[in-house]
């Protein structure tokens, strides 16, 4: 087959980059693959063609509507058996991956949401909107139950879209080896050695400001927060809290392995995530996770057996779990032990055959039009 991904970043360190980067690199064995994308962040591939799109990066807006046409452009100067989208990314596809379904976000995960942030979301719905009823044929891919039912409920898609969740590396992501280790990866971000080391990795607006005000109630416990939003906000409120000698805010890291190492628990109580990638990252690591029970990666966790979910509007809820943690440490060792099971369910490999099990049947259908 000659296959082309169409992302916007073809980076690991982002969900939909992360998920093109996996796929391509197993399908490039076989098949010829190429990648449209505006930035390329991931290692060279001797077998998969990088084609480079130029489009506006000033705005996330910006970059949706101007990376499109020349994507198009691309797209038709070459014959492709399986032009592969990651959702709004072009206008002809015969598979597509719905990573996230704007018109059934909440109207505000963290307190009132920003004039800019509510017309993205106005905008960008109505793009997808028109984007899924242009493809009436195609094969649509969601990567939890959640983005498949929400996608099939708000834009009315013929059918609802197989669920193909994301996989984990769970050689990459391990526990670490002993408390050797463990106290390297502290002493790299700056936290106490001993002491009990929250975890939250992600925006910030998918339940920090929730797990910092949990902070005053747990006096031995810090938090380090790996987050590529802008956390001035978040250390306001430490210090509004007196928490602040208790949270260590980092930047970005292109790799969470060693965050994940360093910490006894992580903590996510976001009220939407089509899935949640970071969550499966951190029971690959053999963490215990608390997760809110809306989001995708949720679907994964058996409450009490492999995990634990909140209700993530809930500060009660949130508390409830981690004091369960605090005064149970067999619990917390048995469940990060069930969750690094669990994820050994859920590799890129078995990702990639389910998908390509998607592309011969849109290759079934017929040649792309």
């Amino acid at each position: 087959m000659k296959i082309a991904f169409v992302v916007h970043d073809f980076d690991p360190g982002f969900g939909q980059g992360c998920y093109v980067v996996e796929l391509a690199r197993r399908f490039a064995s076989r098949h010829d693959v190429h990648v449209l994308a505006r930035r390329f962040a991931a290692p060279w591939e001797p077998n998969v063609t990088r084609l480079r799109i130029p489009a506006a990066r000033r705005s996330a807006l910006l970059t949706i509507h101007t990376f499109i046409r020349p994507a198009e452009t691309r797209l038709r100067a070459r014959h492709f058996d399986i032009i592969h989208a990651q959702g709004v990314t072009c206008w002809r596809a015969n598979v597509i991956t719905a990573h996230i379904c704007n018109a059934a976000r909440p109207p505000g995960e963290s307190g009132a949401i920003p004039l800019k942030r509510r017309l993205f979301r106005a905008l960008t719905s109505r793009l997808e909107r028109r984007f899924y009823r242009a493809n009436p044929q195609a094969r649509l891919i969601g990567v939890s139950g959640v983005v498949a039912d929400e996608i099939q409920r708000h834009y009315q898609t013929p059918a609802r879209p197989a669920i193909i969740h994301h996989g984990v590396d769970t050689d990459h992501f391990h526990p670490p080896c002993g408390p050797v280790e463990k106290a390297m990866t502290r002493a790299r971000y700056g936290v106490p050695e001993q002491g009990w080391l929250w975890l939250f990795a992600g925006e910030a607006v998918k339940g920090l400001a929730t797990v910092l005000r949990q902070l005053p109630a747990f006096p031995a416990a810090h938090l380090l927060v790996i987050s590529r939003s802008d956390l001035r906000p978040f250390r306001q409120l430490a210090v509004q809290l007196g928490v602040v000698a208790r949270a260590c805010f980092h930047g970005p890291e292109t790799d969470l392995r060693p965050a994940y190492q360093a910490a006894d628990v992580f903590v996510y109580p976001s009220s939407y995530d089509a899935f949640g990638l970071v969550v499966a990252e951190a029971m690959a690591s053999g963490l215990p996770v608390i997760a809110g029970r809306t989001i995708g990666a949720a679907e994964w966790i058996d409450h009490g057996g492999n995990g634990l979910l909140c209700d993530a509007a809930s500060d009660d809820s949130v508390r409830a779990q981690l004091a369960r943690l605090a005064t149970e440490p067999p619990l917390a060792r048995a469940l990060g032990e069930a969750a690094r099971h669990t994820t050994q369910a859920h590799s890129w490999d078995a990702c990639a055959r389910a998908t390509l099990a998607v592309y011969e049947s849109a290759l079934a259908q017929g040649p792309l039009r």
